[in-house]
């Protein structure tokens, strides 16, 4: 029976947790450098931040030495 159940174990490896959280981090950032056109501050600030666009502004610069497009 034993021989069964080694078969059957799933082949793979655990990722630790802080990785998912670099990873998580890492995406947020790319997020915001690269495609927040007013989203994130949008739930605090409404449709101000839409036209006041300060993230975009604030990243303004490392978008376009990134290779983002944003105009």
């Amino acid at each position: 029976m034993n021989a069964i159940k080694t078969m059957i174990e799933p082949v793979g490896f655990l990722v630790p947790a802080k990785y998912w959280g670099i990873l998580m981090v890492a995406l947020a950032g790319l997020f915001l450098i690269g495609l927040d056109q007013g989203q994130t501050l949008s739930t605090v600030m409404g449709q101000t931040a839409y036209q006041q666009n300060l993230l975009h502004e604030l990243f303004h610069d490392v978008r376009h030495a990134a290779g983002f497009a944003c105009h």
